[in-house]
């Protein structure tokens, strides 16, 4: 009889703890939808203190950005920011301007990286290369080796191109040629779609970040890839090798994507800000309060306000509980010898 009141006594506390973990479970879920008001506020300054951070250490480099380690990569150590107890924070930084520009890159350096990086034949890079611009164009007329809207309506379901840049790499999932080949027969990513990714970003419009930039785009764009830095007096480039591509290479980091996470708890608020340094613009600012306007009206954010109040980043984009697409390691860490955690030269 005593037996058997212990295996009850030990079943009702297996249950009462499983149900107490699964209810704390629940509501850390339910705290992602509805986060407290201080936790979300102090998200949002972690990312002021990166921006802040950032911008003051580009001033020193005359308001140029060409690495982390200029020292800006550790936000909360360079400023000495305390986190309160029981608070865990993480601030990622990345340069999405060191990778190659897909949205608005040409036929020939499309063919090229096509041909050179991933192997494939003349054809079928032409393919995919008029694939691909034909659903980024503005016009619904074909290039010999493309397809238009009136290709794709004929598929079940049907649906037209897109006629603007690719809001994601996933997008390509929709096009000719590039679905056979860039994914498996079930629409899942393949290698070649992990090496795009790498290589490949359809938030850079502009030049490439050679100090930023993953091997495979050094060696697309420059005749001696990851040797372009050697013997530097810096562990960065400070201006762009004559054996790299002067029209797609650059030394600058052009877009930021800053992701702060904050822990008060096992799950974490999350922010992502895509940033675009914007220090010239300081000089001659109104000088306004970001919240309001000489008229009373209250601001929206829009980019002609940012520029009025000389705000040093340009806004782009914000989102909550969006991280962004995984970083890839720049080829100049192994080139000098370094990793991601050193500290600065």
């Amino acid at each position: 009889m005593l037996v058997a009141v212990l295996a009850i006594i030990m079943l009702l506390t297996f249950i009462i703890t499983r149900f107490m973990e699964e209810a704390v479970d629940d509501l850390e879920y339910r705290a992602i939808f509805n986060e407290p008001a201080d936790v979300r506020s102090f998200t949002y300054s972690m990312l002021e203190v990166s921006l802040a951070a950032i911008h003051e250490v580009a001033l020193i480099d005359e308001g140029k950005l060409y690495a982390p380690d200029q020292e800006w990569a550790d936000p909360i150590g360079y400023t000495g920011i305390e986190i309160p107890n029981g608070w865990e924070v993480d601030i990622q930084i990345q340069d999405e301007s060191g990778k190659l520009p897909l949205n608005t890159m040409e036929e020939p350096m499309l063919n090229r990286m096509l041909e050179e990086s991933f192997d494939f034949d003349f054809g079928t890079s032409r393919e995919l290369s008029s694939m691909l611009l034909d659903w980024i164009d503005p016009n619904d007329s074909a290039r010999l080796n493309g397809a238009e809207s009136e290709d794709y309506l004929r598929r079940n379901p049907p649906y037209r191109t897109a006629n603007g840049p690719l809001q994601s790499l996933e997008e390509l999932r929709l096009l000719e040629v590039w679905e056979e080949e860039f994914f498996d027969e079930d629409g899942r990513p393949n290698e070649l779609f992990q090496k795009l990714d790498r290589m490949a970003s359809v938030i850079n419009s502009g030049t490439v970040n050679l100090n930023s930039s993953p091997q495979e785009v050094l060696e697309l764009l420059t005749e001696d890839g990851e040797h372009i830095f050697d013997g530097l007096k810096m562990p960065w480039l400070t201006d762009i090798p004559g054996s790299a591509d002067s029209k797609y290479s650059d030394v600058q980091m052009r877009i930021l994507r800053i992701t702060v996470s904050v822990w008060r708890g096992r799950v974490p608020f999350t922010v992502s800000a895509l940033v675009e340094p914007n220090f010239e613009t300081e000089e001659g600012a109104s000088g306004g309060a970001p919240g309001s306007s000489s008229d009373g009206a209250p601001k929206t954010g829009a980019t002609s306000e940012q520029e009025a109040i000389g705000y040093p980043f340009k806004i782009l984009q914000v989102s909550e509980y969006t991280q962004g697409r995984p970083s890839s390691p720049p080829a100049r860490y192994s080139a000098l010898d370094i990793g991601e955690e050193s500290d600065s030269f």
